[in-house]
C-alpha cells in the first residue's frame, strides 16, 4: 500500500479549477519533490491530502485510509507560512500545540527543538523570531508526534544557505527512519540534492511524475555538454574550432564542448581520426531547473 495516494483529485472554486484530476502514489520512505509555479495547485493539493479542505472530485488517502480519516494523526504538516502566538516563546508554542493533540513530554519538545537547531531560541518570544526561525519552529511542530508522513510546503523559505543545508540533512535523516515526505520548494537546485523523484503540476494538471533523470532526459536540450581532457589540449581546441563546435576552457586541461544528443560516439571517432587523444570525457549533469522550465514551456507557459 502507498503511504500517500491521490486518485482523480480535483478542486474547483466556482468556475476556477485549482486542481484538475491529479493522480499519483508515493511509497513508504520516499522523499518526493512537488514542483510548479505559483498558483499551479501545489498548496491546494497538499491541503486536500492533509484533510484541510475537501476535494470537489476524487479522493486522497494517507496510509491506506481516505482523508479526512484517523491516519491524519500520523501526518505532520507545514502548509503555507506557519502561524504562532507571537507573545509566547517557541517552547510554549510547541507545548500548546502538543496539548491540542493529547500532549507530549517536555523532553520531546526539547529534543525536536535541538533537531532543528532552535534550542538556543526556545525561550524567546516568537514575536522576535526571524522568518527563518519561524520556518524552523514550523518544522519542529510538524515533527512533534513522530509522524509517518510529512507534507511540507516551502519549508526552507527565509533560511540562509547554511539553514537550508541543515534542513535538507534533517529531512534525509527523517526519511531514513521510514517517514514519507512530500515537499514543495522553489529552490530547485536544493531540491535536486534531496529527492530522486518529482511531481510537476501546472494550471492544476499533473504534467510529470517520475525520476529526476527521466525528467531531464524527456525535455533535454538538443545539445549535451561534455568536459573533455586530452593529452594535447591545444590541439583539441584547434580541432574543435576546425569542426565548428562551440567550446570553452574550464581550466588548462579541461575543455567544455556542446555535442548534439546521441552523437558522442561519432564525435570521438572524428577526433581520433584527426589525431586527438581524449583521456576522459564526462557528461555534464542536466539541470533540474533547466528541465523544469523547459517542461513548463512545452505546456504553453511563455518564456
Amino acid at each position: 500500500m502507498p503511504a500517500i495516494a491521490a486518485a482523480n483529485l480535483s478542486k474547483r472554486y466556482r468556475r476556477k479549477v485549482a486542481v484538475d484530476a491529479v493522480s499519483f502514489e508515493i511509497a513508504h520512505g520516499e522523499i518526493v519533490g512537488f514542483l510548479g509555479p505559483n498558483g499551479a495547485g501545489k498548496t491546494t493539493t497538499l491541503r486536500m491530502l492533509a484533510g484541510l479542505i475537501r476535494p470537489s472530485q476524487g479522493h486522497a488517502s494517507i496510509l491506506d485510509v481516505r482523508t479526512p480519516g484517523k491516519t491524519l494523526a500520523q501526518v505532520g504538516t507545514m502548509i503555507e507560512e506557519p502561524s504562532f502566538y507571537p507573545y509566547l516563546s517557541g517552547f510554549a508554542n510547541l507545548k500548546h500545540a502538543a496539548l491540542l493533540h493529547g500532549g507530549v513530554e517536555d523532553s520531546r519538545i526539547h529534543e525536536i527543538l535541538g533537531f532543528v537547531s532552535m534550542d538556543n531560541a526556545a525561550d524567546k518570544k516568537v514575536a522576535a523570531y526571524s522568518q527563518g526561525m519561524r520556518q524552523r519552529l514550523g518544522l519542529a511542530r510538524a515533527l512533534l508526534w513522530e509522524p509517518k508522513v510529512l507534507l511540507l510546503d516551502e519549508p526552507t523559505n527565509g533560511l540562509d544557505p547554511v539553514g537550508i543545508a541543515e534542513i535538507r540533512e534533517n529531512l534525509i535523516k527523517i526519511a531514513e527512519q521510514g517517514v514519507t515526505i512530500l515537499i514543495s520548494s522553489h529552490i530547485l537546485a536544493e531540491l535536486e540534492k534531496l529527492v530522486d523523484r518529482a511531481l510537476v503540476i501546472e494550471r492544476g494538471k499533473l504534467l510529470f511524475d517520475g525520476s529526476l533523470h527521466k525528467l531531464t532526459e524527456r525535455v533535454g536540450d538538443a545539445v549535451v555538454h561534455y568536459h573533455l581532457e586530452a593529452t594535447e589540449p591545444t590541439h583539441l581546441v584547434q580541432v574543435l574550432a576546425e569542426l565548428g563546435y562551440e567550446h570553452t576552457s574550464t581550466n588548462e586541461q579541461t575543455i567544455r564542448v556542446g555535442i548534439p544528443r546521441n552523437d558522442m560516439a561519432t564525435f570521438l571517432k572524428t577526433l581520433a581520426a584527426k589525431g586527438v587523444s581524449v583521456l576522459e570525457a564526462s557528461r555534464e549533469k542536466d539541470s533540474l531547473e533547466a528541465a523544469y522550465l523547459r517542461l513548463l514551456k512545452e505546456d504553453g507557459r511563455p518564456s
